[in-house]
Parts: C-alpha cells; sequence; structure tokens
C-alpha cells in the first residue's frame, strides 16, 4: 500500500534557514513528491529535523487524509500504479474544475516547435489559432466549449469570405484584409490540424491509469469532416517541361525559378527547402543521399533516398550552391522569391506552374509516358521505403529510383532534340 506524509528534506536548507514542506509518496519503495507552497523554520522540527506531528496535524491533517482516503478508493488498480502514477492522480484531485484554456494550450504547441526549429509547421498552427480567435472574438476559450456544434459553426466560418487583420513581428496591426472562403479541401485541411491539436491536449491532461479524465469528450467523434474533393492536377505534359526549358526568362527571380524548377526535375522531384539545405557545395558528387526535410522526422528511416546528379542538375548546382544560402536567411525567403518568379514566368509561359509541379510532372511522366511500375515511382519519390517491415533487412536498392531518374530525363531531352530538329526545318 502506498504511503502519503509532509516531511521536509533536511539537505534543501534555503540560504534563509527554511525548509519547504513537500507531500512524500512512497509505493513499491519508489519515492516521489509533491511541493507545497509552504516553508517552516527550525523551530517546527525535531531534533531529527524532522517536521513534528503537531505542525503536521494542524497544516496539513486535512489534505493527507484526502489523498490517503483516493488510495484506499483506488483499490486493487494500485498494484498496476508506479508512484509517478499516485502522484498524477493525487495531483489531479487538487485540479478538479480547472479551466483549460484551449487557445493558451495551442499557443504552447507552436511555442515548442519554434523551439525545436520547425518554424514553418508552426505557421499552420498559427493560422489556426488566428482563426479560432476571430470565430470566437476572444483571446482564451474553455476547452470544453469545444463541441460538435462548435465545430460545424467554425466551418461555416471558414467557407465564409472574411476580413481578417493581423499582427506583424513588431507587433504592429496590418492592412484589413479580404479574404475568399476556403474551398472544402482548405477547411479539412484546417479542421484536421484542430483535430490533431484537440487530441494532443487530451492526451496531454488525461490519465487512465490515475482514472483522471479533465477532457472526457471527443467532439470530433459526433462531428463529420467533410469529405475531399479531387484535387487538380499539378501535372505537366513533356511537351510543356520542353517549354520551361526552352523559355527565356528576365531579370533574377525567373532566372532563378526556372533553374530550381528544372533541378528539382532531373532529382526526382527534390523539394525547395532540401534544394536550400543540402545545395551548398558546388563540388558535388555523382549521387545525392539526403533525409527529406518533409518526413525525416516522421518515418524510421529518416526519408533518405539517393538520385543521381545527372550534368544539367550539376551546372545548376555549381551556379547555385553557396549563393542561395548567402542571399537568403532561410528557405523561406528562398520560397517567397520562387513565387515571384513563377508568378510572371507563368503569365509568359501561358499555363500555371509552381515548384509543386516538378514533383507532381515528374511522378506522372515516369508511370504514364516511361511506364514504370507504382511501386518503383512511389520508391523513386521516397514515399514507400521505410514503411514495410522488410525493409528493416533488406538494403534499399537505389538503382530503382536511378533507373526511373534517367527514364523520366531521356523522356524529356529526347522530346526537346526533336523539337529543336523541327525548328530547324521550319528555318530552313
Amino acid at each position: 500500500m502506498a504511503t502519503v506524509n509532509a516531511v521536509v528534506l533536511k539537505h534543501q536548507m534555503k540560504q534563509d534557514g527554511t525548509w519547504n514542506v513537500k507531500i512524500y509518496i512512497n509505493h513499491k519503495s519508489d519515492a516521489k513528491y509533491i511541493e507545497t507552497s509552504a516553508y517552516v523554520t527550525r523551530s517546527s522540527l525535531d531534533n531529527k529535523l524532522k517536521l513534528k506531528q503537531a505542525y503536521i496535524d494542524r497544516y496539513f491533517g486535512a489534505q493527507l487524509s484526502r489523498y490517503r482516503d483516493a488510495i484506499v478508493l483506488l483499490g486493487t488498480r494500485i498494484d498496476y500504479m508506479k508512484s509517478i502514477d499516485i502522484r498524477e492522480h493525487l495531483q489531479s484531485l487538487d485540479k478538479k474544475g480547472e479551466v483549460i484554456d484551449f487557445f493558451n494550450e495551442i499557443q504552447l504547441r507552436i511555442d515548442e516547435l519554434r523551439e525545436e526549429g520547425k518554424v514553418t509547421q508552426s505557421y499552420i498552427f498559427i493560422s489556426v489559432l488566428n482563426h479560432l480567435k476571430d470565430f470566437t472574438d476572444r483571446s482564451s476559450y474553455n476547452i470544453s466549449g469545444i463541441n460538435p456544434i462548435f465545430l460545424m459553426d467554425f466551418e461555416k466560418y471558414l467557407r465564409k469570405p472574411k476580413v481578417i487583420v493581423r499582427k506583424t513581428n513588431i507587433g504592429k496591426l496590418t492592412r484589413p484584409l479580404q479574404k475568399k472562403g476556403m474551398a472544402t479541401n482548405g477547411v479539412l485541411t484546417y479542421l484536421g490540424y484542430l483535430r490533431t491539436l484537440f487530441n494532443m491536449i487530451r492526451k496531454k491532461y488525461n490519465n487512465p491509469v490515475a482514472d483522471h479524465f479533465p477532457i472526457p469528450h471527443n467532439p470530433f467523434d459526433h462531428y463529420d469532416l467533410p469529405k475531399e474533393t479531387v484535387r487538380r492536377k499539378r501535372n505537366l505534359t513533356v511537351d510543356r517541361i520542353v517549354d520551361i526549358m526552352t523559355c527565356h526568362p528576365v531579370g533574377f527571380w525567373e532566372t532563378l525559378s526556372k533553374d530550381m524548377f528544372l533541378l528539382s526535375f532531373y532529382l526526382c522531384g527534390i523539394n525547395p527547402k532540401d534544394i536550400f539545405v543540402y545545395m551548398v557545395n558546388p563540388d558535388i558528387g555523382n549521387f545525392l543521399e539526403y533525409g527529406r526535410s518533409k518526413v525525416k522526422d516522421h518515418r524510421k528511416d529518416g526519408g533518405i533516398t539517393n538520385v543521381m546528379v545527372v550534368e544539367p542538375a550539376r551546372d545548376i548546382i555549381r551556379k547555385y550552391a553557396g549563393f542561395l544560402q548567402d542571399r537568403y536567411t532561410n528557405h523561406l525567403g528562398f520560397n517567397q522569391a520562387l513565387s515571384k518568379g513563377w508568378k510572371s514566368l507563368s503569365d509568359k509561359l501561358g499555363f500555371k506552374c509552381t515548384m509543386y509541379y516538378a514533383r507532381h510532372s515528374f511522378s506522372n511522366i515516369a508511370r504514364q509516358v516511361c511506364k514504370f511500375s507504382k511501386d518503383d515511382v512511389s520508391f523513386a519519390l521516397n514515399h514507400k521505403y521505410g514503411l514495410d517491415i522488410t525493409d528493416v533487412y533488406i538494403e534499399p536498392d537505389w538503382s530503382v529510383v536511378h533507373k526511373v531518374q534517367a527514364g523520366v530525363i531521356k523522356a524529356v531531352e529526347e522530346a526537346a532534340s526533336a523539337r529543336a530538329v523541327e525548328e530547324l526545318k521550319g528555318v530552313g
């Protein structure tokens, strides 16, 4: 049976000659403590520097009785509990009725992500929190108020046009911005992150071992998320890839955007963040093995992939390696430059294109034009490796990636050569 008592730790005397009173919990020869706000002087201790029983009875008798009763009520469950579980259970008794601020918990998660260096990932949670504050017109919100009706009304809010005002990094307010209502997939994204946040907070506060459930409800159990609609394909044909290869950009942003698109395409759809992180050495080897930033923290294999550095890609790397890192503080500034470049390039080319299209187009050409299997295309995109238990024992065969990569590049280069021949015939 677990025992509790009020104690002081004699080696923890403070400089002013006082000791903090702690609640001592002992279970299965393992001790844990709950700090209190009480401090005592030498006069409250006996000759062995232990709290006098009269002091304990007067100031902690009721609390200790309540804790002992709670331990008895645990019954046989206590046999499966550790002292830390008992401590959490007793502390939960003191917190009954405590309000959990949902917005504050989201902010704490944002702060954690920033401390972990996951600034980009924190942005979506900041956006979710801003919309929640706009929707409720409050700066704090009791988590018990998050129910199915709240979710349905929040969904309607997201779909409506709205005017938003945000604080800048220096605390000033932006001009009012008119925003369109979100489409279904955007709404689904926001509600999906909201559900993730809610479940994280429930896991943080609920303790089944201690039978402590300050957040017993899950509103998403009685709320149906909207169904995802078919997303617009971001695939470009081989001919449009050739259009990009042969276009003549004007200015730095357009040139940068064209070159980075082609670099991504040549390297199996490498993402801009990974270009910024890994393309630092102009004297790159024949192969690039790296962990994809998007998934390396979430997959057992660290998102490792290996691609060939073909000659056209090598030329681009030599041109920009090191330069990008000197010009931009981080990948976010790099992404903004690419967005600006593609906005004007898309107008000139006559079709919409962004960096996302490089990865999507690579996969589509690999499957539809080159006829590689879906498994091989997935492996080349680093989608499947590490997800099967068999991969624990088998070394990845990067030649599969290189074969898909070579096939896609060959298809585009042949189309570019054929066009060049036709243009020469036209001139002749």
